[in-house]
């Protein structure tokens, strides 16, 4: 059954449901009707012609496309672009560039994400509601790798409907049928008299006629671009250093802060004990406490700022959670899973029962630790209160709604309630899922409040972001399966234990709160509908802490992937088969997910043999409607140092806007994955996080990167997503492989232990075999 609302629809479905009744009540479908969720209809922008809320053409011919989506480092704002000039008919050069609107317009709503139904097959009352009570509120963000999903048709049809408009403009100006022209590299063409128009010429006045009802797109037999590789829209700048990102912005009269959290979640600022002494250090402006919860200090520069922080003697209060260490969060995890009143998400037949009467039962316990996002571009905003009470922020954010709501709200807290808030939203340095919480934009706007008149700009140092930030959660699963007599599981049982993330962030950004029951997230990646189980039950177990727990790159499929497919390969092992054959067999029933699976162990010629101390691991996943394989090799050497040698990926992610974007995605996340594997932790003591910085939380570097080599496959379906899924089964398959090479069977991320060689190199060792 296709779930309805996705892992944010939570965040707006009360308010949703409560604006439809509302609206219902008062204006009716009426109102509803007059909302503008297709952005179709063009106007005059001063010497710019916007023929939609997607396009604009200017007088020289020069495209410009609106991408309501953040470049991230994904290529979203190139492969979006180029579904535009596809159906506009222009060629992908250098007329086109790419601008990154932050208005509420309803067309630029993530609607999709909540519906969870494609746009090209969005129909009936209940979507219809949705769609334009949806884009009332304005949502505009970017995760869930759904930004090719949600958005490649409303712009394709927008770039249809654009060049409708200029064969009609064309028609008018040269008196002749419509049917008797043709476009082609941004011109409108007479076909008998050889006439024709430049789209510049033209697009005045095709922006004043109303848009076609239905444009006809493009076959795919005529696409020239999409499917094809493009070079990013955003590279060339790049190289010369040109774009902005939030670490980058220089304002007149700006002030810097920096900024400390309580070491301990849950704390308050008790007193600051040398408040004056930290107000008397250089360059110092003010010394803040931000709502009760964390101390600013204010200064001419950001190393000011950050020199004099560190000098705050803060008295933090108590709480419940001062004693609690790793270990005991460990333990709450283990006594999780002996829960009797888990969540059910799915019984399909009778598990329970037929793995209490089978005789062959496999049961294996799993385990990860907590994360944080640790993006390359430090957190950061910059908030500008004017005195007019007007506000401005610039923020390298997922959500420019998000960035509104956090100026308000912060300012507030300062006793300021803004007039209007003007978002712009920067180049993202990595976001992962941490650049959509409000947190940093609400500090910024709480002191550019009570600076008013000069734009405060905010950096949390790389300490304060590893051990005071946001973080995926912990998590522990107890697998059960009954094989039958051929060694394939009759049934197959999963709990999850783990800490809510819809009930944590919607502590932190909702008036209410929906509870942890249910919580789908905490389930991704465990039921393996693809494989062929005829009994399965899936079931989780909320497990609260102190701990502030957000959505963290591909959720909860990071953790649950390794669980399934490790287990998936222990019950091989009992039933004495090829993990791959073993694959192969319970997908027997899921055509797409065979041929994914069959193409990763062709690039890696799987059961061709391998030296002593080497493994071959394989894993599969289906997910963001993309279906991935991977096969790992790795070399593991005598005194147990592990390194990934290759990884082999297959993706099936429907059509393929760019080829190009989408294997860059893959090699991303794959390294992103292997750094999750094997070095990732973050523990607990005395109920503050251990590790600060990447010495003691450290990242792959280049020189232990592994060989990356991607095969895309084409099911025919429409776009999956690209961003999350490369990290999703890598843990998977190097566990696998580092059992394949040394028959241990590792349970727990990371896979190995960092040791530090020398001040740049560190190396991964296999863990301690447990007495």
């Amino acid at each position: 059954m296709a779930r309805f609302l996705s892992r944010r629809g939570f965040l707006i479905t009360g308010a949703a449901l409560g604006g439809t009744a509302l609206v219902a009540a008062v204006g009716g479908v009426g109102y509803l009707a007059t909302v503008d969720v297709d952005g179709l209809h063009g106007h005059l922008d001063g010497e710019r012609a916007a023929l939609n809320a997607f396009l604009i053409i200017q007088s020289d011919g020069r495209v410009v496309v609106n991408v309501p989506r953040t470049e991230m480092g994904q290529g979203i704002h190139t492969g979006l672009a180029m579904v535009v000039a596809e159906e506009l008919d222009i060629p992908f050069d250098d007329r086109i560039t790419v601008e990154f609107p932050t208005e509420a317009h309803p067309a630029y709503s993530v609607w999709f994400n909540m519906l969870q139904i494609r746009p090209e097959e969005a129909s009936g009352p209940v979507v219809w509601v949705g769609r334009r009570v949806l884009g009332q509120l304005g949502f505009i963000a970017t995760g869930a790798s759904g930004s090719t999903m949600g958005m490649w048709h409303p712009m394709r049809v927008a770039g249809a409907s654009a060049r409708h408009m200029l064969l009609a403009a064309a028609a008018a100006r040269l008196d002749v049928s419509a049917a008797e022209l043709a476009t082609g590299d941004g011109f409108v063409r007479h076909v008998s008299s050889g006439q024709r128009l430049s789209y510049g010429e033209l697009a005045r006045e095709a922006a004043l006629l109303p848009p076609p009802d239905r444009p006809a797109l493009k076959p795919a037999s005529e696409w020239r671009i999409i499917g094809r590789s493009q070079p990013r829209v955003d590279l060339p700048a790049k190289v010369r250093g040109e774009p902005v990102f939030g670490m980058d912005i220089a304002l007149p009269d700006m002030v810097h802060a920096a900024i400390r959290h309580a070491p301990v979640f849950g704390a308050k600022v008790g007193r600051v004990v040398n408040e004056a002494e930290v107000r008397a250090a250089p360059g110092v402006r003010d010394v803040a406490v931000v709502d009760g919860q964390k101390v600013a200090v204010v200064a001419a520069s950001w190393w000011h700022a950050e020199q004099a922080a560190w000098l705050l003697d803060i008295e933090w209060t108590k709480t419940d959670a001062d004693g609690v260490s790793s270990t005991e969060m460990s333990a709450r995890l283990r006594s999780a899973l002996a829960s009797t009143t888990p969540y059910e998400h799915i019984e399909d037949g009778d598990a329970d029962s037929v793995i209490t009467n089978a005789s062959t039962v496999l049961e294996a316990d799993y385990t990860v630790p907590f994360l944080p996002h640790a993006c390359m571009e430090p957190i950061n905003a910059t908030v500008f209160v004017r005195d007019d009470l007007t506000a401005e922020a610039w923020v390298s954010s997922q959500s420019p709604m998000a960035v509104r709501q956090g100026v308000a709200r912060g300012a507030g807290l300062a006793g300021v309630e803004p007039t209007s808030v003007t978002c712009n939203i920067t180049m993202n340095g990595g976001a992962f899922g941490r650049r959509s919480d409000q947190d940093v934009v609400a500090e910024a706007a709480f002191l550019a409040a009570r600076h008013r008149g000069r734009p405060v700009k905010l950096i949390w140092s790389r300490e304060e972001d590893i051990a005071r930030g946001l973080f995926r959660s912990h998590a522990a699963a107890r697998l059960r399966a009954a094989l039958g007599p051929d060694g394939l599981p009759v049934a197959y049982d999963a709990l999850v234990a783990t800490q809510s993330v819809i009930e944590s962030v919607a502590s932190r950004n909702l008036p209410v709160n929906p509870g942890p029951d249910g919580d789908r997230i905490s389930v991704e990646g465990l039921d393996k509908l693809h494989y062929a189980i005829p009994n399965r039950r899936i079931r989780s177990q909320h497990v609260p802490s102190h701990m502030p727990i957000h959505f963290w790159r591909s959720n909860g499929f990071s953790f649950n992937t390794f669980f399934t497919e490790s287990f998936i390969d222990e019950c091989a092992l009992a039933a004495k088969a090829d993990p791959l054959a073993y694959r192969r067999a319970l997908l027997r029933g899921s055509p797409r997910h065979l041929a994914v699976l069959n193409r990763a162990a062709e690039l890696a010629k799987w059961g061709t043999l391998m030296a002593p101390g080497r493994g071959r691991g394989i894993a599969i996943e289906e997910c963001y409607r993309s279906v991935v394989a991977q096969v790992a090799e790795v070399t593991v050497a005598a005194d147990g140092e592990v390194r990934v040698d290759r990884v082999f990926c297959a993706i099936d992610a429907g059509l393929v806007i760019n080829p190009d974007a989408v294997i860059a995605q893959m090699e991303g996340g794959i390294s992103f994955g292997v750094t999750t594997a094997l070095m990732s932790a973050i523990s607990l003591d005395a109920g503050a996080v251990v590790e600060s910085n990447f010495h003691d939380f450290p990242m792959q570097r280049l020189a232990n990167a592994p060989a990356i080599e991607v095969a895309i496959v084409d099911s025919g379906l429409p776009p999956g997503g690209a961003g999350e899924p490369g990290i999703v089964p890598v843990a998977g398959a190097i566990a696998n492989a580092i059992h394949a090479a040394t028959g241990r069977r590792i349970r727990s991320l990371p896979l190995a232990v960092t040791e530090t060689v020398d001040e740049r190199r560190t190396r991964t060792v296999l863990p301690p075999v447990a007495t």
